[in-house]
């Protein structure tokens, strides 16, 4: 029976107030829900569609996602794509060289992690790695919408919304972009955790054993230029097995399927995931998440509108716009 008691006579401590705050609650969907990543992939990758990771700099593959890299690459035989989208020559603690010899080093050691991982590697070199704010410039849209028309990604895996490096975010953007340009209804998108933002709504995860474990640490080694800098190694092994500590309690006690699931006791570490579906509460947010806008302009929750002619030559102050205006303006 519903309780129709007034609060505001029968309790003496409520306030108006409250309903605001606990209206905050609404939408949020069932907790604590995480399935093994393996279970989303294993419809949407192929010989023709590859499993993609977009890497703002030239580590964030090995740092993220170099486990479940591998095991799709070297022990699946399946395709897989590590794209470099910025060099990142500001970050090589070498003053004796200039930046073309700095970018040459970051991209040799990309181009090696992705030979330990057994992935292919794609430098994009977007002209918005030199822009303020690294806005991509039309040129760079072009560029990254052709590109996923080409490969047509199964799998995409993304820096966070609320990543804190600029770079991330823009990546989000460009993500986002290649599959709306692209008209990718059936890409499935991941968002992996970084050491520059922690995920928003964790709901999947890739366990690894010790053998994968030594691989990624081989693969984070190949950056000499960043690890002398920090010790992302330590960062990964620490992080990995906390969540491998935590993981039990978060796939068992919460299956979606409503029995335990079981997962390997050989596990040692895991890499946390988020699978990215449409949720309209979630385009609310501010700054708006790019890959929530896309999907549902692809799935036909979100109308594209055309730009207004008094917005034209405003600056956009939000990625997210960024994003409206290219999904419907000519390049």
């Amino acid at each position: 029976m519903m309780n129709t008691s007034n609060p505001s006579t029968c309790l003496p401590n409520w306030r108006a107030e409250f309903d605001c705050l606990l209206e905050t609650m609404r939408g949020f969907g069932s907790h604590g829900q995480l399935v093994d990543v393996r279970e989303s992939l294993r419809y949407v990758l192929g010989p023709n569609r590859p499993l993609v990771m977009l890497c703002p700099h030239a580590d964030d593959g090995a740092i993220t996602a170099a486990c479940l890299i591998h095991e799709y690459a070297v022990r699946r035989g399946l395709p897989v794509i590590e794209v470099l989208v910025f060099a990142g020559e500001r970050n090589v603690a070498a003053p004796w060289l200039n930046d073309q010899k700095k970018i040459s080093v970051r991209e040799a050691e990309f181009r090696l992690e992705c030979n330990v991982l057994g992935a292919e590697a794609v430098c994009w070199d977007l002209e918005g790695y030199r822009m303020p704010g690294y806005l991509p410039s039309r040129a760079d849209v072009d560029k990254v919408v052709e590109w996923f028309g080409k490969r047509r990604p199964g799998g995409l895996i993304l820096p966070p919304a609320n990543d804190a490096h600029a770079a991330h975010r823009v990546t989000r953007v460009l993500g986002a972009i290649g599959l709306l340009g692209a008209g990718l209804t059936d890409t499935l998108v991941l968002t992996g955790w970084t050491p520059w933002g922690p995920l928003a709504h964790p709901n999947a995860y890739f366990s690894y054993d010790g053998e994968a474990e030594r691989t990624k640490e081989w693969a984070i080694h190949c950056h000499a230029s960043q690890v002398l800098l920090t010790d992302y190694t330590q960062y990964c092994s620490h992080l990995g097995r906390a969540y491998a500590a935590l993981i039990r309690e978060w796939a068992e006690g919460h299956s979606l399927a409503g029995r335990a699931h079981r997962t390997d006791d050989r596990f040692v570490g895991v890499e946390l995931f988020q699978v990215d579906s449409f949720d309209a509460q979630r385009c609310k947010n501010y700054p708006s998440d790019p890959i929530q806008i896309t999907l549902g302009l692809l799935s036909g929750q979100i109308a594209a509108e055309p730009p207004k002619a008094a917005d034209a030559g405003r600056v956009p102050v939000d990625p997210g716009e960024n994003l409206k205006a290219a999904a419907v303006a000519p390049l």
